[in-house]
C-alpha cells in the first residue's frame, strides 16, 4: 500500500504492518489506522504513522531497553499471547534530554495488528521519563 507522510514523502509499504487501534489514542479520536515505520533494522524507535493524516506520525520506543525494570499489568480482552508494548517519545531539540510516556503505553497484538493505548492508574510513571537519564545526570556532574 502507498502511504503518504511528511517525513518520508510517500513510501510503499507492505499490509502487514498496517495497525488498527481499537480504542484511540489519546487526543485523536478521528485516528485509527496507522502504519509501523523502523527507519533503521537496528534502531529501537519506529513511528507510528497515521494513513488518514500525512502529518501525524508518533515516535515511539520500547520502554525495556531504556526501561528495564518498566512493568504494567495489562487485563484486557483485545489481545492475544503475542504482544509488544511501546511509548510514545517526546523529541526534544538536544535528542539527550527526550522524554517517554510511561504512563499511557500503546499495546499492539502481534497477529490481529489491532492495538489500543492504555493509561496505566496508581502507577509511579509519570509522562516525562528521560530517555537517556544516567547521561543527564552523568553530565550534570561534570559540567
Amino acid at each position: 500500500m502507498k502511504v503518504r507522510t511528511l517525513l518520508f514523502g510517500d513510501i510503499e509499504i507492505g499490509d502487514e504492518y498496517k495497525i488498527e487501534f481499537v480504542s484511540p489514542i489519546l487526543g485523536f479520536e478521528d485516528e485509527r489506522e496507522f502504519v509501523l515505520i523502523r527507519e533503521k533494522d537496528d534502531s529501537p524507535f519506529f513511528w507510528l504513522q497515521s494513513l488518514k493524516t500525512p502529518e501525524l506520525a508518533f515516535l515511539l520506543a520500547d520502554p525495556f531497553i531504556f526501561f528495564p525494570d518498566y512493568s504494567i499489568n495489562i487485563e484486557d480482552s483485545h489481545i492475544g499471547e503475542k504482544i509488544a508494548i511501546y511509548v510514545i517519545v517526546a523529541l526534544n531539540e538536544d535528542f539527550k534530554l527526550s522524554t517517554a510516556n510511561l504512563i499511557a503505553p500503546i499495546v499492539i497484538d502481534i497477529e490481529s495488528k489491532k492495538a489500543f493505548q492504555i493509561v496505566l492508574e496508581d502507577s509511579p510513571y509519570t509522562t516525562r521519563h528521560y530517555l537517556f537519564e544516567d547521561e543527564i545526570s552523568n553530565s550534570a556532574l561534570v559540567g
